[in-house]
């Protein structure tokens, strides 16, 4: 059990990210654009 608490921060990100990309298919272009760039500038080591 103690090596799946180690996984559940990356998977609520996981999760996060995925709830954001479904609001992005619902999305116009110009919110698209911005969640793009939001991501680009995230750093690598979150992920």
């Amino acid at each position: 059990m103690k090596e799946l608490q180690k996984l559940k921060p990356l998977a609520e990100q996981f999760f996060a990210l995925s709830v954001q990309l479904l609001e992005v298919i619902d999305a116009d272009d110009q919110e698209y654009a911005r969640f793009i760039e939001s991501v680009k500038k995230t750093p690598a080591e979150k992920f």
